[in-house]
């Protein structure tokens, strides 16, 4: 708790307590009572859209382990209670493809499609290692005023590039962050609410803070183990790789604590100004 004081204040509603919330009924969709402590602005921070939308997938995966993520964010999703509506689009002998959307009435909010697929056989094993990097340097990014209230959420600390609002045309940022929250090890709804953290690094470029929102993601899992990794000390490495008219293409790499990453993803950004 003295972690989430330092962040700016103390966190309110965890991972865990937001999965605590969740209902299923009998229609088959999947709700939960999201609280402002998730908000970007008006709408809840899009790596918690994430994890709620893959908690209704659950049932449609057969007990498999997500291989791959896509998303749209159409539209703003208010804190409330946010209603998800999953359904299972393929299933083949290996692998599950379900689809699940965040819904407002006949308004689609947000649609995500997940890939859940069985271990196979292959001679074919690769790891990704985190570069080296000075885990000590950087700085420790407070939380001020007007910043988006998911930040709370998070301990994080800048240990390449700069922050946003900086007048700095940087092309690749590096964070070290931790996740305030009651679990002990890393499960998937902790990993993917850990995944959608860093802003665009175009803002850095900017002069002045300007907001940022991510209309598309897409991210793979390596299949690198995390259930067993401590939810403090994972790094995020971003490469900003094209920027024009206002939206940037961005590729995000997530490390966990014992340095092999575990999710890859790329993002197409809007930046504000």
């Amino acid at each position: 708790m003295e972690e989430s004081k330092k962040a700016g204040g103390s966190v309110r509603q965890k991972v865990s307590a937001l999965l605590g919330t969740c209902r299923r009924h009998d229609d088959g969709s999947l709700t939960a009572e999201v609280s402002e402590d998730w908000l970007q602005g008006r709408s809840a921070y899009g790596g918690i859209q994430a994890a709620l939308a893959v908690e209704a997938m659950l049932p449609h995966s057969d007990g498999l382990p997500m291989r791959t993520l896509q998303a749209t964010l159409c539209s703003p999703v208010p804190a409330g209670t946010m209603r998800i509506e999953a359904r299972l689009l393929r299933a083949g002998g290996n692998t599950r493809q379900v689809e699940a959307r965040i819904t407002d009435g006949e308004a689609v909010l947000a649609l995500f499609v997940g890939i859940f697929g069985r271990a196979r056989e292959s001679e074919v094993a690769h790891d990704f290692v985190q570069p080296d990097i000075d885990s000590g340097a950087g700085h420790a990014m407070p939380f001020l005023e007007g910043m988006p209230a998911f930040l709370k959420q998070f301990s994080a600390r800048i240990l390449k590039g700069h922050f946003p609002g900086s007048g700095t045309p940087d092309t690749e940022h590096v964070y070290r962050i931790s996740l305030h929250d009651d679990a002990e090890r890393t499960g998937l709804p902790q990993l993917l609410a850990m995944t959608d953290f860093p802003p665009p690094v175009g803002l850095s470029w900017l002069k002045r803070f300007t907001p940022g929102s991510t209309m598309t993601w897409m991210l793979n899992f390596t299949g690198h183990r995390f259930d067993d990794q401590p939810l403090a000390d994972w790094v995020i490495d971003v490469k900003l790789d094209a920027a024009h008219d206002g939206y940037t293409q961005q590729t995000v790499t997530l490390f966990a604590p014992d340095g092999y990453a575990v999710a890859r993803g790329t993002q197409c950004m809007v930046i504000f100004g």
